[in-house]
């Protein structure tokens, strides 16, 4: 009997609600093995950074995943952000789709990405309340990577009054890791500004 191609319904990991979007990328096959741990995604970065779709396949495959192995997709995200590899385009795209994700550990390096990026204009309506959800997440990790993406956000108008509110939220968390975060936290103070009250060791508005 021929060989037939895989049916995207059968893919490990993938979202059946969202399946349909668009063929299934080789890079979802490889992000939905069972067992997938840094190492591999290192070799997997090293392997396939260079392609044009690349940015897209992860967005795709982060999208597709169950909520608990999202997580590969955003780490290559992240990589990529760190090489400064991902456009205004792609950083849209992956702000638009922050919110479908649902577990701790891909939220979190979404955050991280985000510290590292900030977000074009136009994707940061859809990225404020992912944010901001993420700031009141039980775990400090998770809060501290939060209030440093939403730092990137303090310049604009729109935000910059809650933002605001929350840097002080955190300058009174006791969580080292939301300390440790906020001691590399510089949002320029701007006349109109509320006095910063920081306590001793803090950062926050300069």
């Amino acid at each position: 009997m021929p060989n037939k191609s895989p049916d995207p319904a059968t893919v490990p990991g993938a979202g059946a609600e969202r399946r349909n979007d668009r063929p299934v990328s080789n890079l979802l096959f490889l992000l939905s093995r069972e067992s997938v741990k840094v190492a591999a995604l290192d070799r997997i970065y090293a392997a396939h950074q260079g392609s044009p779709s690349f940015a897209s396949d992860a967005i795709f495959a982060m999208r597709q995943m169950d909520g608990e192995l999202a997580w590969r997709a955003a780490w290559l995200l992240r990589r990529m952000a760190r090489d400064r590899r991902l456009g205004d385009d792609d950083l849209v795209r992956i702000a638009a789709s922050a919110e479908e994700t649902t577990h701790w550990i891909a939220r979190l390096i979404l955050c991280q990405l985000f510290s590292l990026t900030g977000c074009p204009d136009s994707g940061r309506e859809s990225l404020y309340p992912f944010l901001t959800e993420c700031f009141a997440d039980k775990r400090a990790l998770v809060r501290a990577w939060a209030i440093s993406a939403l730092a990137t956000l303090a310049n604009d108008a729109t935000y910059r009054p809650e933002i605001l509110k929350m840097i002080r939220k955190a300058q009174k968390d006791r969580a080292k890791s939301v300390i440790s975060r906020m001691r590399h936290l510089k949002v320029p103070r701007r006349p109109g500004d509320p006095a910063p009250a920081l306590a001793k060791g803090r950062s926050g508005l300069r």
